[in-house]
């Protein structure tokens, strides 16, 4: 659809260019995804859903260059790029947890970033989130102590025993494997 072509449709109109769009370039637009992800068939997917998303709302706001190829695979490489930059983030910020970036619990096993998770919603409740608001959130220990109403000193205490539980954790489900 050019921009000449967009421009100026209303309702039911804009509706239709979309939605033949989308059958047009869908195909396209999910191998990038799928290339990219090396395979990964769920990232791909709702990644392919972020970029027409962004189609629909584009061509609702009035951009007129939002149903064309160029555009959509820039949005798709952005939405891409967006993704690697919040996993690198989300990365980052459970290696904290860890006290370090690569290091391993008892150096017996290196731990992954889905067992991190599991072993964090097997925590108690108060363990979870002083580690959540801690490492997550990149709350300060001053900010998570007034967050649970508890003195710095206590909630460094606090955290040191939810850290430990959390190796444990890991340490256990490996140990159970």
């Amino acid at each position: 659809m050019t921009n000449a072509a967009l421009g100026g449709i209303g309702g039911d109109e804009l509706r239709t260019s979309i939605a033949a769009f989308y059958r047009r370039s869908i195909d396209e637009v999910y191998r990038y995804f799928h290339r990219a992800t090396a395979g990964n068939c769920r990232l791909s997917e709702d990644l392919t859903q972020e970029t027409f998303m962004a189609c629909v709302r584009a061509a609702h706001s009035g951009t007129t260059d939002a149903t064309t190829m160029p555009w959509i695979m820039g949005v798709a490489r952005h939405k891409l790029i967006d993704h690697y930059r919040r996993s690198s983030r989300e990365e980052r910020k459970l290696s904290l947890v860890w006290g370090g970036s690569d290091e391993t619990v008892d150096g017996d096993f290196d731990v992954t970033e889905g067992e991190a998770l599991t072993a964090l919603t097997k925590l108690g409740p108060l363990h979870r989130l002083v580690l959540v608001l801690r490492y997550l959130d990149d709350m300060t220990v001053g900010e998570v102590a007034a967050a649970i109403d508890r003195s710095v000193q206590a909630t460094e205490s606090l955290l040191v025993r939810a850290r430990r539980s959390l190796e444990q954790l890991v340490k256990e489900a490996h140990d159970g494997i």
